[in-house]
């Protein structure tokens, strides 16, 4: 009987131990909009990158403060860190690994979402809230069918204009590979800008290189068109 017992006892140990495996890990962090301020309430998705049943995703929202906190992950495992709402998509996401059993690991710095885009395909700029922007369309233009393009454009009720080469220059993100967040649809392509250069030529911005002047009825294959506004 007492062998029995022993035995019971120690299937119960194991099932606990094992029942227990990586629940202890932990992530925390902060989150902030474009001027550093903490966004409060905002959902948080914690989601394995190799999915371990009962471990797959996690969610959470900021504090006042912004931070979120992660318990229960699997210990030292991949997840995606982002964001969810239901009136914007952000394209910041983050992938790290969560900390060994029974450790919370810190983020080294805060999750920073300037550019959300909104269900009805607006791009807001939390850093210069006065302004709005709409993707680019996939297609090349020369200068003056893209001022035709954005004095045209009816999203949101309209109001469209090509950005000066200060508007698409405060957009610039090194850190991004093609110069500029991902929800602007632009990668690696040199924009056109609202400035003439002459009669027959205008200003155009090349993410990471600079900004140039070239013919405006030339359409090369990487030519685009950002539109922007007013923000309303």
């Amino acid at each position: 009987m007492r062998v029995l017992s022993r035995v019971l006892l120690g299937i119960l140990v194991i099932g606990l131990v094992l029942g227990c495996g990586g629940k202890k890990s932990g992530i925390e962090g902060k989150v902030v909009d474009g001027k550093g301020q903490p966004l409060s309430g905002l959902t948080i998705i914690a989601k394995q990158v190799q999915p371990i049943k009962g471990y797959e995703q996690f969610e959470t929202k900021t504090g006042s403060d912004g931070t979120f906190r992660f318990k229960g992950l699997f210990a030292t495992s991949e997840y995606a860190i982002f964001p969810s709402s239901e009136k914007w998509k952000a394209s910041v996401k983050i992938t790290l690994q969560s900390g060994p059993e029974g450790k919370t690991i810190m983020l080294p710095s805060p999750i920073t979402i300037r550019f959300t885009i909104s269900n009805d395909g607006i791009i807001n700029d939390s850093k210069l809230v006065e302004l709005q922007w709409a993707p680019a369309p996939d297609q090349s233009m020369n200068w003056f069918q893209a001022n035709d393009y954005a004095r045209n454009l009816i999203l949101g009720g309209g109001g469209w204009r090509l950005p000066t080469r200060a508007e698409l220059k405060s957009i610039y993100d090194e850190s991004n590979p093609g110069g500029v967040d991902p929800v602007f649809h632009i990668s690696e392509n040199w924009v056109w800008t609202s400035e003439d250069s002459d009669a027959s030529s205008a200003w155009y911005f090349l993410y990471g290189y600079g900004v140039y002047w070239y013919y405006g009825d030339t359409s090369l294959a990487p030519s685009r068109v950002l539109a922007v506004r007013p923000r309303n």
